[in-house]
């Protein structure tokens, strides 16, 4: 009976959690994307509700010359309830260079591990501790739940990466963080009101930089 009771508290905190989420289940935002000033193409984050959390999606969908080249992103993040990832898996396809897959997962009271496939087919792997860990686009929202957190951990290809989250000015009355550590780069500029929408999202990598503009969102 007792554990009856406290399996759903635990429920009801995990959907407490999820409610409280500046975003609805369903949310659907398209970016215009450029690549050192060019436009190559649009990127999708979509949000759902789910197992008390939210299941993050972001692709990557190039055109010209970028999509010649072979360039493409696509990711899915399980968010638990705390806004952590729980999962996470990501496909990066490089040019000239071939595609990186992470493969990410939280386990409970025994940190994270993440194994990664190179484009050579060369496979590595990392652990850490940490269990209050972000990804690509996790990110993104545990910013528009959290804007004032400072520090995070961010599991990256080679190992896990802790940076200090910054805040910069931005212009229209936005608000903007940038994450910067180990050759990345990520900037996230959100509407100042209770959505929190992020309108322009900034990655940087070797490859060079990456910017997606908001056109579409609901």
């Amino acid at each position: 009976m007792a554990r009856a009771v406290w399996l759903g508290l635990v429920v009801l905190v995990s959907l407490g959690w999820a409610q409280s989420a500046p975003w609805a289940s369903g949310e659907r935002l398209v970016y215009q994307v450029a690549w050192q000033g060019v436009g190559v193409g649009r990127l999708t984050f979509s949000a759902e509700s789910a197992g008390g959390g939210w299941l993050l999606r972001g692709k990557l969908e190039t055109t010209g010359v970028m999509a010649v080249s072979g360039y493409g992103l696509e990711v899915e993040s399980q968010m638990g309830g705390d806004f952590f990832t729980d999962r996470f898996t990501k496909n990066l396809t490089e040019p000239f260079k071939g595609t990186t897959r992470l493969v990410f997962q939280r386990q409970e009271d025994a940190g994270c591990w993440a194994n990664v496939t190179y484009p050579d087919g060369k496979k590595g792997n990392w652990r850490n501790p940490s269990e209050q860990v972000l990804d690509d686009i996790s990110i993104i929202y545990f910013l528009r739940a959290k804007p004032e957190t400072r520090m995070l951990n961010f599991a990256d290809f080679p190992g896990l990466v802790q940076g200090r989250i910054e805040a910069v000015s931005g212009n229209n009355g936005l608000l903007g963080y940038r994450f910067a550590r180990d050759g990345l780069a990520v900037e996230a500029w959100f509407r100042n009101d209770a959505r929190r929408t992020p309108v322009r999202v900034v990655f940087g990598r070797d490859f060079g930089r990456i910017e997606a503009t908001l056109i579409e969102g609901r």
